[in-house]
């Protein structure tokens, strides 16, 4: 089993904390930064969520490629 890093780890709390947004009205809300901070911050608290905000913007990205994947598989 391979190591989690930075981005896996993100992407698990992406999973974990928006997935019940999939296939509902609130998903549209996963495109803006507001709701997302927000909603980040009551999941986690406010100090973990500013460790993950500081990480650079390619760790989002793969996390969030990552979110996606699992939430284009709970379709199939």
């Amino acid at each position: 089993m391979k190591k989690m890093d930075v981005s896996d780890e993100l992407a698990e709390i992406l999973v974990n904390c928006f997935m019940c947004d999939v296939d509902t009205e609130q998903e549209k809300k996963l495109h803006e930064d507001n709701y997302i901070k927000k909603k980040l911050k009551q999941f986690l608290s406010k100090k973990d969520f500013d460790k993950y905000d500081q990480l650079k913007e390619q760790i989002w990205k793969d996390a969030w490629r990552e979110f996606d994947k699992v939430a284009s598989n709970k379709n199939t």
